[in-house]
């Protein structure tokens, strides 16, 4: 009988260990994931169409993964790398379960960083149920219930993966962490999929449009002609529908002005979403509070 080769590829260095079906721990570690549910009392309401769901089908590409670090887990990029019977090899990038807002956060409410500094990281101690198809299971209740003030107040929220793929028969399957970064800003893993400079030249660009603006707003310029100041390094700020179709740099590509260009076209768009519903004097107010955010300092984990 044909087995596949299933590989995972962590940081215990870092603290983030993942835990593959074929160990012993993977059965109490899933189980207690699962008698937990998917929905904790006081977190963000999912419909159930979208709530991610264990099968059993998936359970030679799926891991467990285990944070054992100090520090909670804001963003992690995954790889999966598929080696097909016939030879075929490819891998998909998924990133799921959690959200840069936690490292970026501007414009963010108090309130909502604090629901955010719950809901969107994983916390020491805390463990994860991933598999291939981009699905998550799992929260910090294993580790603690929320807070009075980590109570979600918000709307409905999605929770579910990418769709499964077809695929052909494996020869070997392997996961890798390929970035992980936690909230006080270190940052470990290859970065095939450059996420250590998405989000870095991210803060960079929002710290330098709010310089922009709160320069212009001292020497006493008028709203309308610090957002067109501001525009000619990000484009213009139209007002969009929708979310804004951003240019992503391919894989593995470093070169920092492409992300610099990249999060800029983004902030043309969050100043243009601002500006229509709000106008231009409360724009730059938006804009300039972005400096006073607090950011961490992004720094690279020895390997």
């Amino acid at each position: 009988m044909f087995t596949m080769d299933f590989n995972c590829e962590d940081l215990p260095q870092h603290g983030v260990v993942l835990v593959p079906p074929s160990s012993p721990d993977y059965d109490p570690l899933l189980a207690d994931i699962l008698r937990r549910g998917d929905h904790l009392p006081g977190g963000p309401p999912i419909p159930e169409s979208m709530r991610a769901q264990f099968s059993e089908q998936h359970r030679d590409i799926s891991a467990i993964l285990l944070n054992r670090s100090p520090n909670s887990i804001a963003a992690i990029q995954q790889a999966w790398t598929f080696q097909e019977r016939t030879g075929r090899t490819y891998t998909r990038f998924v990133r799921v379960g959690s959200n840069p807002a936690v490292l970026l956060p501007f414009g963010i409410p108090e309130n909502l960083q604090k629901l955010y500094g719950y809901w969107h990281v994983i916390l020491p101690g805390s463990k994860r149920y991933l598999n291939a198809n981009g699905e998550q299971l799992g929260d910090n209740s294993d580790v603690r219930p929320p807070a009075p003030d980590e109570i979600w107040t918000g709307g409905v929220v999605g929770g579910r993966g990418g769709a499964g793929r077809n695929r052909g028969a494996m020869d070997k399957v392997t996961l890798t962490l390929d970035g992980v970064f936690f909230t006080d800003g270190g940052f470990a893993g290859p970065n095939r999929r450059s996420l250590w400079e998405e989000i870095v030249y991210a803060a960079e660009a929002h710290i330098r449009v709010a310089n922009m603006a709160r320069r212009g707003h001292e020497r006493g310029r008028a709203a309308e002609e610090i957002i067109a100041e501001i525009e000619t390094i990000t484009g213009p700020a139209t007002p969009l529908s929708g979310h804004p179709r951003i240019h992503r740099p391919p894989s593995g590509f470093s070169d920092p002005e492409v992300y610099r260009q990249s999060a800029l076209e983004k902030i043309a768009w969050q100043i243009g979403r601002v500006r229509m519903s709000q106008g231009d004097a409360r724009t730059v107010d938006v804009v300039m509070g972005w400096f006073d955010a607090y950011v961490p300092n992004f720094h690279k984990l020895d390997r």
